[in-house]
């Protein structure tokens, strides 16, 4: 036989073993899909076996994975070239946690690899950043070197974005900002869609790095860092709102943009003792130098931004929440669940707070099942600097037969006007069985 004949069998033996995979895997989810529509029309009837569910999809799961790496193993006896079975076991063996088995087999594949298949590389690049081997999954990226193959630049781009995930939850926020530089560079070469993705976690990045900064005294640095996130993102309102702080003294006009994008974007995040002095700063620095003009409008600017804050605007921390009641029972006669929550408010703003108004959203999944809206003193009353509100009872409904999920969400705001509303409570309720 000879070399043409020899490489042609080869490829037939190839294609055979890859339908033969692909019909045993298909066989294999159709069990598992078939399985556990047969679990979830008896768990209809049988409220009780979530758990043994859990259990049993578990067990088959762990049994599926078993028999295609037997399955696999025996197709790598018989086809000892074909490298997309080596990759195949390395994949099942990283599912199982077997990480050692699954790097010898991702070893394999890429000893065998065609030259120009980078996808073994790229899969054992992933288990090494899996199991914390960031330095080896760089140079096994590092060392395959670039090509104008957009496969491979697009794996290049992952691995460094997953490597910048790994530093940056590592806490290593200059080595993530790095990583994040690397992937973008490989995205915005074959125009991906992810470079938005790894722009947005590199500027999370450079605001990390800045806190940590701002924590050792070192305000220089700090300020580079959110610069040069700004060159990536001039909208991010956190951004804006951190360098804006950073520049009161640095920088007073500057900070005074953009503490006045925030103020524009989200007022009631801003720190309006700061803003109002950086405003009559300002001003100062107008008269002084001769404009006075000038420095009277940025002082009544300051005076509006001061009334506008009194009548308008809440903070989180203006109002503390005490939350005496938070449960959730069955109506039998009406099959209903009823959720109940009770609670009080205590103004801590410092200032008579009027026009207040709560709202409760009660929702099942992504439904919303009852919206409740209360004014907490009618008649023009105000809701005096330290006092403490009446107890506020807000229940809701929702029939059995409405189920969509497992339990109920409850979020709880403030606002003096809806468009300035503050979160002040957050909780996630689990239903109770229904007995019928």
């Amino acid at each position: 036989m000879n070399s043409n004949q020899k490489s042609f069998y080869e490829k037939i033996n190839y294609k055979n073993d890859y339908i033969k995979t692909f019909l045993t895997t298909l066989f294999i989810v159709l069990m598992f899909v078939i399985l556990n529509i047969f679990y979830m029309v008896h768990n209809i009837f049988n409220e009780n076996i979530n758990s043994k569910k859990q259990n049993i999809d578990s067990a088959f799961e762990s049994y599926l994975v078993d028999f295609l790496i037997d399955k696999n193993k025996d197709f790598a006896e018989r086809f000892p070239k074909n490298y997309a079975v080596n990759m195949r076991l390395g994949i099942l063996y990283s599912y199982k946690k077997d990480y050692t088995n699954a790097e010898k087999e991702f070893k394999n594949s890429i000893e065998k690899a065609f030259s120009f298949d980078y996808t073994p590389s790229y899969q054992l690049a992933k288990l090494y950043i899996k199991i914390g081997k960031l330095q080896d999954a760089q140079y096994l990226m590092d060392k395959i070197n670039d090509k104008s193959n957009k496969r491979l630049i697009r794996f290049k781009g992952d691995i460094y974005s997953f490597l910048g995930d790994a530093y940056y939850n590592q806490g290593y926020y200059a080595l993530s900002v790095v990583k994040y530089e690397k992937s973008m560079i490989y995205y915005n070469a074959i125009k991906d869609k992810l470079l938005t993705s790894v722009r947005d976690k590199q500027v999370k990045a450079y605001i990390s790095l800045a806190d940590k900064y701002v924590e050792n005294g070192k305000i220089d640095e700090a300020i580079m860092s959110l610069d040069n996130a700004y060159d990536l993102n001039s909208k991010d309102v956190i951004l804006n709102y951190k360098l804006g702080l950073l520049n009161i003294d640095n920088d007073p006009r500057k900070a005074y943009e953009l503490l006045s994008f925030v103020n524009k974007k989200e007022p009631q995040i801003l720190n309006y003792d700061a803003y109002f002095d950086l405003i009559n700063k300002i001003s100062n620095i107008e008269i002084q130098k001769g404009n006075y003009t000038n420095g009277e409008l940025y002082r009544k600017k300051a005076l509006q931004y001061q009334k506008f804050v009194k009548n308008t605007l809440l903070s989180d921390k203006d109002l503390f929440i005490d939350v005496t009641k938070s449960e959730l029972k069955t109506d039998i006669a009406a099959e209903e669940f009823i959720v109940t929550l009770q609670f009080k408010l205590q103004n801590n703003s410092g200032l008579d707070i009027d026009n207040l108004t709560i709202q409760a959203i009660f929702k099942d999944g992504e439904t919303i099942i009852h919206d409740y809206k209360q004014k907490i003193y009618e008649d023009m009353k105000i809701f005096k600097a330290g006092d403490v509100s009446p107890p506020i009872v807000i229940s809701a409904s929702e029939p059995y037969k409405n189920r969509r999920t497992g339990s109920i969400s409850v979020d709880v705001y403030a606002y003096k006007y809806p468009k300035y509303n503050v979160k002040l409570y957050s909780a996630s309720i689990p239903k109770p069985p229904v007995i019928e």
